[in-house]
């Protein structure tokens, strides 16, 4: 609440009050591990993380403080009407959560493991029980960078050479610390990945989860190294991953139908292999692998066209230094 009402006081620093949001969405990550929510604490987790990285490359952009334009008339009314709809929401709230009412949560723990196959009731939901929701989600999610992509494409912006209170942007681009240690941890990440897309019928984590921590670890890639050297080791044109993901994900449930059974029922059956031991397979993993190409194809290319375009406008080096030396 004091990080929430210290964004809308210090909403024309917009650096410190994105500083300030992000602390509510930790807190809000947290109240999930209170409550025994692990995997809408990791979700929310990882989206913090994206965003706020989203916001600070779109930030880099724009003055550091807003002007003020709004008249005492004009905030005394908007205040009305912020109290109206606070006031409303907690109301109707309230209501709902007073009510008695008959959960569903019953019909899902009784049958997450019989019907999906899996202990991990959230992820089964996800990818099985309403997995057509999903579908739908990273469709919208597809669409949407495909329109960022086309928006932000070809667009040339005037990059600020110095801060708001009259200083030069620093040339120290890429710490030798910083550029090191995310070279270091790459791949203990992209394991750290893997292990929560195979974990995540059973155990906290998911394709959603998995395509975040995937994205976050590229993504410090190209903060801490720069879009050149990272770029010329990893492709940037990302969009067949999305369209890839999007198929398998459809190719999943249309693959019910040569059986006979709806679209998006999943099956599963369980191997032994020597030393692995017996072990469950289920159809719902490629649902997920869909959802995890398409999460870190979609995140990625919203934040490097984002990171191209502040790459492409910086401010101009001065004399005397040489392309390799930025």
């Amino acid at each position: 609440c004091i990080a929430a009402v210290g964004t809308v006081l210090m909403h024309r620093q917009r650096l410190l009050a994105l500083l300030l949001l992000s602390v509510v969405g930790l807190i809000v990550a947290l109240t999930f591990v209170k409550f025994s929510a692990p995997d809408l604490a990791l979700t929310q987790l990882s989206v913090e993380v994206v965003t706020v990285v989203l916001l600070l490359l779109a930030l880099y952009f724009l003055p550091d403080r807003t002007p003020v334009e709004s008249s005492l008339g004009r905030r005394s009314r908007d205040l009305v009407l912020a109290l109206a709809a606070g006031l409303g929401a907690s109301a109707l709230t309230w209501a709902v959560l007073t009510r008695p009412y008959e959960s569903i949560a019953g019909f899902f723990l009784d049958n997450s493991v019989p019907g999906g196959g899996g202990t991990n009731v959230v992820n089964v939901i996800l990818v099985d029980f309403r997995g057509f929701d999903t579908l739908g989600e990273i469709t919208v999610l597809a669409i949407a960078a495909i329109g960022i992509f086309a928006l932000l494409e070809g667009l040339r912006l005037t990059a600020p050479e110095e801060d708001s209170t009259g200083r030069q942007w620093s040339w120290d681009l890429h710490p030798v610390v910083m550029a090191a240690f995310s070279r270091l941890l790459l791949p203990l990440a992209l394991l750290v990945a893997v292990f929560v897309l195979l974990r995540g019928h059973n155990l906290p984590g998911g394709g959603f989860i998995a395509g975040l921590i995937t994205a976050i670890a590229l993504i410090t890639q190209y903060l801490a190294n720069g879009i050149a050297w990272t770029g010329s080791r990893m492709s940037a044109r990302l969009h067949p991953m999305i369209g890839i993901g999007l198929l398998i994900a459809t190719a999943t449930g249309l693959a019910s139908w040569v059986f006979g059974y709806p679209f998006l029922t999943s099956t599963y059956t369980y191997l032994n292999w020597p030393l692995v031991g017996k072990f469950e397979v289920a159809s719902a993993m490629l649902f997920d692998l869909g959802v995890f190409l398409v999460v870190v194809g979609v995140t990625l290319v919203i934040l490097l066209r984002l990171g191209h375009l502040h790459d492409a406008n910086r401010p101009h080096k001065t004399a005397g230094n040489t392309e390799e030396d930025a």
